[in-house]
């Protein structure tokens, strides 16, 4: 037979007190709050650099169709897209229009205007110029 010898053990939990535990939610609070302008501003800048790249895409795509089908396509900017007939591209919240038009491309595949195009973003206005008959486009960027 075996001989039980109960002993006495005193177990020892290690675990945070609720005065530490309180402590470390204010300061991952406190950094999170920090980052989250940050982040969203990080985001932001990256979905104006899709967008214009989307909307420089999509009127070099414009003309090439324009060409091929000789026929006349315009290209309506509005203050939440910009359309043809073939595709829309949507205006992120953080970008703006300050000037809403129609550009008329024509059979050759350049635009019938000395067309502007100026967008607002949270860093300054971003200019497209449109040149006439040849369809090139020129970005600038004007600083806040």
């Amino acid at each position: 037979m075996r001989k039980i010898v109960e002993k006495h053990v005193r177990l020892q939990i290690k675990a945070f007190t609720l005065v530490e535990t309180l402590l470390t939610l204010m300061i991952v609070s406190f950094i999170y709050m920090g980052l989250t302008g940050s982040v969203k501003t990080s985001f932001q800048q990256v979905e104006e650099k899709v967008f214009f790249a989307e909307f420089e895409h999509l009127y070099q795509e414009s003309q090439k169709i324009a060409l091929a089908k000789q026929t006349e396509l315009d290209l309506e900017v509005s203050a939440s897209e910009i359309r043809t007939p073939y595709q829309t591209v949507s205006i992120p919240a953080s970008v703006s229009v300050q000037d809403p038009k129609t550009i008329q491309l024509d059979r050759a595949g350049g635009n019938s205007s000395l067309a502007n195009l100026h967008f607002t973003t949270q860093r300054g206005v971003v200019t497209y110029q449109l040149s006439l008959g040849n369809g090139k486009i020129k970005k600038s960027i004007q600083p806040r």
